[in-house]
Parts: C-alpha cells; sequence; structure tokens
C-alpha cells in the first residue's frame, strides 16, 4: 500500500522570477522622456522668481556703532566704564527704547516698525546696532537710530553729574589748600621782613652799646692816669656802667641769635612751599584730566546706510527657486510616469 503524495501544485516552469530591484537605466529613461517638462518648469520657476523678486522693494540696512561711556579711571590706569556692553546690548535687543522713539518721532507702529538688531563687537568695548528699512525710509531710520543713541544717553546723565561734581569737589579742596599755602606763605614772608627790620635794630642798638663801652673805656683809662683824688667813685661808675653794656650788649646778642635760628626756620618752610605746591597742582592736573574722560554713549561710527540693498537677495531667490523647481519637476515627471503605467495596467 503506498503512501499518499501531498497535495502539491507544480511550480511553473515558464513563469518569470520577481525582481525587486529598480535598474538605473529605468529612472534615466522616465528622465530623459519628459527633459522639457523638467527643463521648461524649472525656466518657469526661475523666471517667475526674478520677476517677483525685482517687484519686491529694495530693504537697506543701517549701522552705527557706539560705546558705553567712561565713569573714571582705575589705579591701573584702565577706564570704569557706565555700564557693561552686555547690558546694553541687552537693552537695545530687547526694545526697551522701542516705544519712546515712535510716540518721540510720532511714528505709526501700523506703518513704520522700529526695530533694532545688535551685537557686541569681538575685541572691542563697543557695540554694533544695524536697523533695516525701505529705499525710501532711509532718512528716517538714521533720524530713528540718532533718537536711540540719545535715549541710551539720557540714562546716564544723571551718574555723569554725579562723578563730574566729585571731580569738581575735590579739584575746589586742592585749590583751597594751595590758597592756604599762599596765605601761610605770605603770613611767613611778612614774618620774615620783621624779623630782617628787628635785626637791622639789634644790629645799631649793638653797635651803639658797643661803642658807648669803647668811650666808657678809653675816659676810665683817663682818670687812671690821672690818679687825682676822687677818682675812685668815678671809676666805681665806669666799672658799673661797662658791667651794665656789657650784659645788655650780650642780651642784644643772644635776642639776634634767636631771631637768625627763627629767620632760618622760616626759610626753610617758604622753601617747601613751592614743592608741596607743585604736587597739589599735579594732583589738580590729574584730577581735570580724569574729569575731562568722563563721558557719556559714544558714537564711534556715525549712522550710515549701507551702499547695496541687503534684501531682496535676488541671486539667492532665484537659485533656490532653480533648485526647487527642478526637483518639483523631478517629482513631477515620475509621479505621471506612475499614472500613465497605472492607467495602462
Amino acid at each position: 500500500m503506498t503512501e499518499k503524495q501531498p497535495n502539491q501544485q507544480p511550480y511553473p516552469q515558464n513563469y518569470p522570477p520577481y525582481e525587486d530591484e529598480i535598474n538605473l537605466i529605468d529612472y534615466l529613461r522616465v528622465l530623459w522622456k519628459w527633459k522639457w517638462l523638467i527643463i521648461g518648469g524649472t525656466l518657469i520657476c526661475a523666471i517667475v522668481a526674478a520677476v517677483i523678486s525685482l517687484q519686491m522693494p529694495r530693504i537697506y540696512e543701517i549701522s552705527t556703532v557706539i560705546e558705553p561711556g567712561i565713569a573714571g579711571v582705575r589705579d591701573d590706569g584702565s577706564f570704569v566704564y557706565l555700564d557693561s556692553v552686555a547690558n546694553v546690548n541687552g537693552k537695545i535687543n530687547e526694545g526697551v527704547y522701542n516705544r519712546k522713539i515712535e510716540e518721540t518721532l510720532h511714528l505709526d507702529p501700523l506703518k513704520t516698525e522700529v526695530k533694532f538688531k545688535s551685537a557686541i563687537v569681538k575685541k572691542a568695548n563697543a557695540i554694533k546696532v544695524t536697523s533695516q528699512w525701505k529705499k525710501g525710509d532711509t532718512s528716517l531710520g538714521v533720524k530713528v537710530i540718532r533718537q536711540l543713541i540719545r535715549f541710551l544717553s539720557n540714562d546716564y546723565t544723571k551718574i555723569i553729574e554725579q562723578k563730574e561734581g566729585s571731580y569738581s569737589n575735590q579739584i575746589i579742596m586742592k585749590q583751597n589748600e594751595i590758597n592756604n599755602m599762599e596765605t601761610r606763605k605770605n603770613l611767613q614772608l611778612a614774618n620774615l621782613k620783621n624779623i630782617g627790620q628787628i635785626t637791622e635794630e639789634l644790629l645799631r642798638a649793638i653797635k651803639e652799646v658797643k661803642e658807648n663801652v669803647e668811650k666808657i673805656v678809653r675816659q676810665r683809662e683817663l682818670l687812671l692816669e690821672n690818679k687825682k683824688a676822687g677818682n675812685n667813685t668815678t671809676l666805681l661808675l665806669y666799672s658799673t656802667t661797662v658791667q651794665q653794656n656789657v650784659g645788655y650788649f650780650n642780651q642784644l646778642s643772644n635776642e639776634l641769635c634767636d631771631l637768625n635760628a627763627r629767620e632760618g626756620e622760616i626759610k626753610a618752610k617758604i622753601e617747601e612751599y613751592p614743592e608741596d605746591m607743585a604736587d597739589i597742582k599735579a594732583q589738580i592736573n590729574t584730577l581735570n584730566l580724569e574729569k575731562g574722560l568722563i563721558s557719556n554713549i559714544k558714537t564711534i561710527q556715525e549712522p550710515e546706510v549701507s551702499l547695496h540693498p541687503v534684501k531682496p537677495k535676488k541671486m539667492l531667490i532665484v537659485l533656490l527657486s532653480v533648485v526647487v523647481g527642478l526637483f518639483f519637476m523631478i517629482f513631477l515627471s515620475f509621479f505621471i510616469e506612475y499614472i500613465k503605467n497605472a492607467s495602462k495596467e
């Protein structure tokens, strides 16, 4: 007894095997078949893009470069700024002043949009501010940027006034020191003049005392030569007078020495005044220099309009339209070919 064979259907010998590979030549054939559609459609896209870009309004860029104001100088010579570039840059990009500018210049926000873009300049303590405006509105754009700089400056006006006031007070104090020195110097010169007059009087008095002593000594010598009776009392008087004059002479000499010492001290002080006053004047010059460095927002580059429009970028628009149109036409060619093949089947 034979086993039953399973119920199988024989595989037809002439049935072609399934192919899941797609040859590249098939794609090329489709592209070649619809080449004029692809070329024409791409050209139409490029022409349309060129026409549209020509009709778009020209946009120019207005740019300026500003620097935060200087508030003072450090001991190492570096500047102290009123504010950091990061804070100023943040204010501009956040549009803190946009509304105020619109109100000040009486602009309609629906028709004229005030918008700024700023960036910190690399390796510099400065900020570049830009704004884009249509061809006929560039003069208004320059006015808007200048108004922005005014508002920025107004924010730091009080700080600058306080800094300048502080320097002015220091300069006044130093100037008062010089005036006081001048007054003391004049007083010392007056004292020196008085000492000179007193010295002259003492010298005259010393000279007179010396002459009197010499005269009395000569008279006493004459009495001693005569040796008459009653001369003893006279000699005693002469001796007493000589001793008194000698004591007075010594007193005057001591006063003269004291005056000379005092005169030397005064002259030494007077000689110190010019050096001290020169130091204070140098300090005043330094303060004036630092005060002169105090400044508000600086405009390093005045607002200027770009020579060529930044928008629209016609070449870029045409190139993008060519690329997009080419891909779209290729896709459309394959889609049409697929529809045709499907309808045939």
